[in-house]
């Protein structure tokens, strides 16, 4: 039992560190929906893995990338990252992705914990590609970092400080892509787009830097992450949702503080 619960919380404390930097990028990118159209769609990646009767993360990593270069070969163009499109992406992989599950006759595979993920179940393979893989994208975001922020604040300017624009992009599209297909096994396809988004608003709130910012939805992940894991242990709730409530919770707090902290100054 000691070992099951270290597991998931070392998984959870993993996904929250990378978690908030990226989250920070996505939101300042207005790569919000991005998240869930790829969370969903990489439902359609866990199907087509296990029909091709290879690993189902190696089939969701595929889904993401083709949905990545498809995205950024459209840049550009007036629908590209449209709402419409992106939905689109997003509830067609998902239907996709069930039907195939059905139609497969998978019937060893949860829908519940694909949709939702399965934090507790974390086991030492899991735990050990989850921490290369953060230590590979905080890597990649501790030398690259005032690139990607000076490319959120404007690509004309960054382009003029001698940032490569095109590749930098097409990096944090691969980022993206590879953050999603294994934080899906912990927070399932309609919850991984919440630990990207909801902390980072919260820290929108007490952030004055992008730094700081990114710092702060460290903070709230975190908070989230011990306070939904709490929530679910005392009350015997599925940890992923509790997880994201314990966030919109924060967040609400969050803006409360703010509001009350301007009436008073």
């Amino acid at each position: 039992m000691d070992d099951f619960l270290i597991r998931s919380l070392a998984a959870g404390i993993l996904m929250v560190l990378v978690a908030a930097p990226m989250g920070c990028l996505m939101v300042w990118q207005r790569l919000a929906f991005l998240a869930d159209t790829l969370g969903h769609a990489s439902v359609l990646g866990v199907a087509l893995g296990l029909v091709l009767t290879v690993n189902p993360m190696l089939g969701v990593v595929v889904v993401i990338l083709l949905i990545m270069v498809l995205i950024h070969q459209s840049m550009g163009r007036p629908l590209a990252l449209s709402e419409s499109v992106l939905a689109i992406i997003s509830h067609t992989g998902l239907a996709a992705g069930i039907l195939l599950l059905g139609i497969g006759g998978f019937t060893h595979i949860s829908l519940e914990s694909v949709l939702f993920g399965d934090l507790l179940a974390t086991s030492a393979m899991d735990l050990l590609f989850l921490a290369l893989t953060v230590m590979l994208l905080l890597g990649l975001l501790w030398r690259h970092w005032r690139a990607f922020v000076a490319l959120s604040i404007s690509p004309e300017i960054a382009q003029a400080e001698g940032v490569a624009v095109q590749r930098m992009n097409l990096m944090l599209y691969l980022m993206i892509a590879l953050l999603i297909s294994v934080m899906m096994k912990v927070m399932g396809v309609l919850l991984v787009g919440a630990m990207l988004v909801i902390p980072v608003n919260a820290a929108r709130f007490f952030s004055r830097s992008p730094e700081q910012m990114a710092l702060f939805s460290l903070f709230f992940g975190l908070l989230s992450l011990l306070g939904g894991m709490g929530m679910s242990w005392q009350f015997d709730l599925q940890t992923g949702p509790s997880i994201v409530v314990m966030a919109a919770i924060l967040l609400v707090f969050a803006y409360l503080v703010t509001r009350l902290r301007k009436s008073l100054t």
